[in-house]
């Protein structure tokens, strides 16, 4: 069964549930898709009948928008508590203090940002919502001037962001303060199966401009990549399994290396894979399709896959506006951009005058041409950028 919600559903995903006949849960937003009349629809009180009679669902969201779809008509259900859960970051804390006893955490409203005397944090730090969706209003803090400048940022994506998440997915009003966690950045999609086995379906390290950069700029990922990580991760993940079950549960999870095989967490998005489009690039990039692998429980053979790829690197980049530029006095040159990378697998163009990214684009590189993704990530993107003439 899946819920499909905006912002954005793919044609990749779409055609995966009409070719599957997965169970799409009636709304307003998901009769509006282009393969809608194809989709195999339930109206919400079938739809959600079906799901109160199944002991463990296999149920998707490619966003978290359902959240609120779930709370309004099944609040009692497993799945619902377990994605208000995981969508609280102090909560989800829980779990991770026992297995990370060393990372602390603080907990603010909007309003207490203001007065608060950043002599009392020990620094480094990262700031970030308690519920947050897309590196919207995270900052890392490394000293007294990052902080003034973190603040004001945040002030600035609270009026931009305001309405177009609802509170559910992003909530600008209650902030968490953590322990900046250093080493590797790793991103993941998984799900835990019937058997509440793990099944990894991709692993891209994150790349990062410097010290203070959140953005979501660059992901990057090859055969190396997935071998290096693949066995320490999946430990990894069933030792999370063991401080709260999880079966048929599909998520996407951010955590850093510190040191060799010690991870630290830093969020578990439930029900879903990464957001926008970007799920799809397990297809692009190692050609497996991460919904059916879910929806009929298949493990990915990375063996065979990774075979012929030792070659390469793959790269996803989610490209923001610099935030001290007027979105309404520029344009982003797509065509340039697009046009910089030698072998574009995939890309998505976004209004990023509503939305936090610009253009998210998939691209495959040989590895002796790197530079060709490091020139981007270190772009103040100025290239790309005009400014509207008056």
């Amino acid at each position: 069964m899946i819920i499909l919600e905006k912002p954005y559903v793919s044609e990749f995903l779409q055609q995966t549930v009409v070719r599957l006949g997965v169970p799409v849960l009636s709304t307003e937003y998901s009769r509006s898709l282009a393969f809608a009349g194809e989709m195999n629809m339930l109206e919400p009180g079938v739809f959600f009948a079906a799901l109160k009679e199944m002991s463990q669902p296999l149920l998707y969201s490619n966003s978290e928008n359902s959240t609120e779809l779930l709370n309004r008509y099944g609040p009692e259900l497993e799945v619902t508590k377990t994605l208000n859960f995981f969508k609280d970051k102090t909560r989800l804390r829980e779990i991770f203090s026992k297995l990370n006893p060393d990372v602390w955490y603080l907990k603010f409203s909007l309003e207490e940002l203001d007065g608060l005397d950043i002599s009392t944090v020990k620094m480094p730090f990262v700031i970030k919502p308690v519920r947050g969706f897309a590196s919207i209003g995270i900052h890392s803090v490394h000293s007294a001037n990052d902080w003034n400048s973190a603040l004001q940022g945040i002030k600035k994506e609270v009026i931009l962001m305001r309405n177009v998440f609802p509170d559910v997915v992003v909530s600008l009003d209650e902030f968490i303060i953590e322990r900046f966690i250093g080493g590797t950045e790793i991103a993941i999609d998984a799900y835990f199966n019937a058997s509440g086995e793990p099944v990894i379906l991709n692993i891209l390290t994150h790349l990062f401009g410097s010290k203070s950069d959140m953005s979501d700029r660059l992901y990057l990922t090859s055969a190396e990549i997935v071998r290096k990580y693949h066995g320490p991760i999946h430990r990894y993940l069933e030792e999370i399994a063991k401080l709260r079950e999880l079966r048929n549960f599909p998520f996407h999870l951010e955590m850093r290396e510190e040191s060799a095989g010690k991870f630290v967490p830093i969020e578990i998005n439930p029900m879903r894979f990464m957001g926008f489009c970007v799920a799809d690039v397990e297809h692009y990039f190692y050609g497996i399709n991460p919904y059916e692998y879910y929806f009929l429980q298949k493990k990915p053979d990375w063996d065979q896959i990774l075979s012929t790829r030792n070659d390469k690197f793959y790269g996803m980049f989610g490209i923001d506006i610099p935030k001290h530029l007027d979105k309404s006095k520029i344009r982003f040159n797509y065509e340039k951009f697009i046009g910089h990378f030698s072998k574009v697998l995939h890309f998505l163009k976004t209004d990023y005058t509503k939305l936090p990214v610009a253009i998210y684009l998939f691209a495959e590189v040989q590895k002796e041409n790197f530079a060709e993704f490091e020139s981007i990530l270190y772009s103040d993107l100025s290239e790309f950028i005009e400014l509207e003439q008056c």
